[in-house]
């Protein structure tokens, strides 16, 4: 049995439209999206998706507490933060966020598949 929220995305960002394509094949693979309303990601944390996409692009809409709570996140979830290249734009309440890797949010619907299916398994089974 899969822990809860493995296989599930969460995408923060404060113009979830502009990642339709993101979102869309996602879906098509079959993963559950999740996209908060603007302000309140630490409900649709609270599932402990597999994958946590941070839009850096657009923002993503965190205070420095939110970052706290995210940083404080317990379980395998990965955080993926989404750019167009460049970081400085992004320097703001998220410039402490703790993230697994960046990734251009043209540019990475491939590797988004992979890391979903990669959380999407679990945690390792020891035997």
């Amino acid at each position: 049995m899969k822990p809860q929220g493995h296989g599930e995305v969460v995408l923060l960002s404060a113009l979830p439209h502009a990642h339709e394509e993101i979102v869309r094949t996602l879906r098509l693979r079959g993963l559950t999206v999740r996209v908060p309303r603007l302000g309140a990601p630490l409900r649709a944390l609270s599932r402990r998706p597999g994958v946590i996409l941070v839009d850096l692009v657009h923002g993503a809409g965190l205070t420095r507490e939110m970052v706290v709570a995210l940083n404080r996140r317990r379980g395998p979830a990965i955080v993926v933060a989404l750019h167009e290249g460049s970081l400085g734009s992004a320097l703001d309440a998220t410039s402490d966020l703790m993230v697994e890797g960046f990734c251009r949010a043209t540019d990475c619907p491939e590797m988004l598949l992979a890391l979903a299916d990669r959380a999407a398994a679990g945690p390792p089974q020891l035997h």
